[in-house]
């Protein structure tokens, strides 16, 4: 483990220490991101039980808008109770403003690589998260130029245009389809997933080469 991997999980624990407050992030058996992010700043979403329910509480106090952000969430939350969060951030971060943030200022989900015991991430620019309504498939359909599949993410498993697959054979099913040609794939969630499996499907996708990610997920 680097000097930076090594202070990062220090940074972690100081800073859930100062709040009494603790949190788990995802632990995956993915290869991720492990690159140094310099000038970045930490959002962090805990997991608390208030009146017994779950409920999802916000610490972003330290966030500056002209750095990298990353992203520590609590793995046992419901998507329903992130996605709110993840909204008003990107909304906060997306709009004009007099600082904005530079082209080299990117998102990142952050987890642990459970094989190499390192901290990584998942890098993104925006997501927009649609809560209001489900994804609407026949655009796909007519659209013979390009390459498209629907990832549907529930309870129940994952499913590529409707065919069930493993999340193991995801990289392997981009692979064999289009090896020569980039693929547009749109993400649809249940929204009673964990952010845990939510990250998995992420971290994945990150290593699968040729594809496009919508940035409009669908959270229902």
């Amino acid at each position: 483990m680097n000097l930076y991997k090594y202070l990062f999980f220090l940074t972690l624990i100081a800073i859930v220490g100062c709040t009494k407050k603790s949190i788990k992030i995802p632990v995956l058996n993915v290869a991720g991101i492990q690159d140094t992010i310099y000038d970045n700043s930490q959002i962090w979403i805990f997991a608390e039980e208030k009146d017994g329910d779950t409920i999802a509480t916000l610490n972003r106090k330290n966030s500056i808008a002209t750095t990298s952000w990353i992203y520590n969430i609590d793995k046992s939350l419901p998507m329903s109770l992130v996605v709110p969060y993840l909204q008003k951030l990107t909304e906060k971060r997306e709009k004009p403003a007099l600082h904005e943030k530079d082209e080299d200022d990117f998102n990142y989900f952050s987890y642990v690589d459970s094989d190499a015991n390192l901290l990584s991430m998942v890098k993104f620019d925006v997501i927009y998260y649609d809560t209001s309504k489900t994804m609407d498939t026949n655009k796909f359909v007519k659209d013979t130029l390009n390459k498209h599949v629907v990832i549907n993410y529930n309870q129940n498993g994952l499913a590529i245009n409707d065919s069930v697959i493993s999340i193991n054979n995801l990289n392997n099913y981009f692979v064999k389809r289009s090896p020569e040609k980039e693929i547009n794939v749109h993400l649809t969630f249940d929204k009673d997933i964990k952010y845990n499996d939510y990250l998995l499907l992420k971290a994945r996708l990150q290593n699968s080469n040729n594809i496009k990610l919508d940035t409009i997920e669908f959270v229902n």
